[in-house]
């Protein structure tokens, strides 16, 4: 190999790990506002067909869309938001404080009264004799867990509260960011497709198979699943339920689970009703749950999801406990989105390099 050669091939490699570091630097000034950057792109993913919608409205001033769509997540998303979780934390404190006093006053008993309930009571001391304990254990138990549980939730109380500032200021930040996305965003969508190493069909082929799962993982399950809890929470207040928001909100989050979904927590709230004497109670949030709540599943979801690439439950319900726990609440919906990515990727190599049909074609 001549001089030249070596030279060339020495510079080109220096030329490259010059610009991965000064990459590597441009992102990680990035980094300290990954939370409120990730919001701004998880929101504006989500409401894009509605700043287009209204920017046809405004005859394509792409500005006052742009602010007025910030105006509208502000005043029908973060501030509702912000209410919910401090009523949420005083929901789960309220009913933390609750079980610790009837657990350690002795109120609280594992195995029903035997007059009053008297299959149930049978039911519950085999089941306890099967395991080869009693309830001392179990009540000590529940004791030490919601003890945990209560201290969890004070610990992050206690950071939110400490922490007012700093989430002020991201949300300030995520709003500026989400102006742009939204004004700019599909300059930089197709900036992103000009850096793609890939042909010009490719890189589509690739927007459009992202754009599909992304759709029927936003739509398709998130939002299902928020109208799953805002119905769970509605019925759960008309029933009278302590801590209706608590429960409701779990029932949202149980919809992901595979087979069983929203069930884990209607059926033993229905059971509750039925065996403490409130038969109608019961019989209407069954009914409600059934045809109503459980519904969506069947009716909602396959509208948003229909032709088009989605996740398999079991990989949602995964990658949101992952999302959850790499990345906190973020990780509730960026989660899903990551999949979703990796999905879309997987299914150009299918479709380009195995030479297989796209799925749902």
């Amino acid at each position: 190999m001549s001089q030249m050669g070596i030279h060339n091939k020495l510079l080109a490699f220096l030329t490259a790990g010059l610009a991965g570091l000064i990459m590597a630097l441009g992102l990680r000034l990035f980094l300290p506002f990954f939370e409120p950057i990730a919001w701004a792109i998880i929101l504006a993913l989500f409401f894009y067909p509605v700043y287009r919608w209204l920017r046809r409205v405004l005859r394509g001033s792409g500005g006052l869309a742009s602010l007025g769509m910030c105006l509208l997540i502000i005043a029908f998303i973060i501030i509702p938001v912000f209410v919910l979780l401090g009523s949420l934390t005083s929901e789960v404190i309220r009913v933390y404080t609750e079980v610790q006093d009837n657990l350690q006053a002795g109120n609280f008993t594992i195995v029903p009264n035997k007059q009053r309930f008297p299959i149930l009571n049978k039911t519950v001391s085999h089941t306890l004799d099967a395991l080869k304990t009693h309830e001392g254990k179990v009540k000590e138990a529940l004791i030490d867990l919601s003890k945990k549980t209560g201290e969890f939730f004070l610990r992050q109380g206690t950071v939110v509260f400490k922490n007012v500032a700093n989430i002020i200021f991201d949300a300030a930040l995520m709003i500026v960011t989400l102006y742009y996305l939204f004004r700019d965003g599909e300059q930089m969508l197709q900036t992103f497709k000009d850096l793609l190493p890939l042909p010009r069909q490719d890189v589509e082929r690739f927007a459009g198979l992202t754009s599909d799962v992304l759709s029927a993982t936003l739509y398709g399950n998130l939002l299902t699943t928020f109208i799953q809890a805002g119905l769970g929470i509605f019925i759960l207040w008309v029933l009278g339920f302590s801590a209706p928001l608590l429960w409701g909100m779990l029932m949202g989050l149980a919809s992901f689970v595979p087979m069983l979904g929203t069930s884990i927590v209607w059926i033993p709230a229905t059971l509750y009703l039925f065996v403490t004497g409130f038969y109608l109670k019961g019989a209407i949030l069954l009914i409600y749950s059934i045809l109503i709540i459980s519904q969506i599943d069947y009716f909602l979801r396959p509208y948003f999801i229909s032709g088009k690439t989605q996740l398999h439950a079991l990989f949602l319900f995964f990658s949101i406990l992952g999302g959850l726990r790499v990345f906190g609440f973020l990780g509730f919906v960026l989660g899903p989105i990551l999949i979703a990515l990796c999905v879309s990727i997987l299914e150009l190599y299918k479709v380009n390099f195995l030479g297989r049909a796209p799925q749902g074609s």
